[in-house]
């Protein structure tokens, strides 16, 4: 699938092509259909397919399947803008300069120092 072409447009394709070697007499069954389509996605689309297998969805028709990479395509544009927005923490340097102590099982607090570590 190319970047400029709409998961419509690039399902559509695919049962064409899909529907043309059925009129030859090859014979696919849906699973391998599915397969097939998964492979030729983008990387973008590998967390739907991971989810897709992880909670065995079941499908009856490539139809259904198209509108669930619809409603996925629409997550993974908003997904895209909030990983965007990061913010940074400023103190991340600082606790690292921080002491580290370790209770004793009499509850003391004891250094790293004093340990001899």
């Amino acid at each position: 699938m190319h970047d400029s072409t709409t998961i419509q447009d690039h399902m559509m394709n695919l049962t064409k092509f899909f529907s043309g070697l059925e009129n030859k007499g090859t014979l696919f069954e849906l699973d391998f259909k599915i397969e097939i389509i998964f492979a030729s996605l983008p990387d973008a689309y590998s967390s739907f397919i991971l989810n897709f297998h992880m909670n065995k969805v079941v499908v009856n028709n490539i139809s259904k399947l198209t509108n669930m990479l619809i409603e996925a395509k629409s997550t993974l544009k908003k997904n895209k803008v909030v990983s965007l927005v990061i913010e940074k923490s400023s103190q991340g340097s600082k606790n690292k300069k921080k002491k580290r102590t370790k209770k004793s099982k009499k509850g003391k607090s004891t250094s790293v120092k004093d340990r001899g570590v």
